[in-house]
């Protein structure tokens, strides 16, 4: 009798591999490897996720977007998805959709120090309303993010 064995690996261990390849720098790996546990479970936010963030290391932001926008299909609440989609967008130009997505998760949570930062980052270099992104900035630096300060304008110093 002949047996054949084929090694089957499951959508975990393929996002474990991915998760380690990441963690190593090897983002084209990593998102190989998120890609198989795709293959394996297309349900799988997590890889979604984890395979947006290696195409947005990669410099890939057409196909980090896609994943992202997959991704907030599954889970619309996902901040930290939101969060890497507003990078992406504004890495494509899109600056007032990354302000939208990052106003988002500050509406969902007022006390993530880095969604603030990012705000008044993106309305800075848009040239937009100056005291929003002040506000922005001081509520980082107080919520624990010091490297707010280096951001800010000299006009944010002063006022109150």
């Amino acid at each position: 009798m002949i047996s054949t064995f084929v090694s089957a690996q499951d959508a975990s261990e393929w996002f474990g591999k991915g998760l380690n390849a990441f963690n190593n720098q090897n983002y084209g790996e990593a998102a190989v490897n998120f890609t198989r546990a795709i293959e394996q479970d297309s349900g799988a936010t997590n890889a979604w996720f984890n395979r947006g963030s290696s195409y947005l290391r990669l410099g890939m932001n057409d196909k980090a977007k896609f994943d992202l926008d997959f991704m907030l299909r599954l889970e619309p609440e996902a901040l930290n998805a939101r969060m890497q989609r507003a990078i992406v967008l504004a890495n494509l130009g899109r600056r007032p959709a990354a302000i939208a997505d990052v106003t988002m998760v500050i509406q969902r949570d007022s006390a993530f120090p880095r969604a603030r930062l990012l705000r008044a980052r993106l309305i800075l270099a848009a040239g937009l309303d100056t005291s929003m992104a002040c506000a922005d900035l001081k509520a980082a630096f107080v919520l624990g993010d010091s490297s707010a300060l280096k951001y800010m304008p000299p006009g944010c110093v002063s006022s109150r």
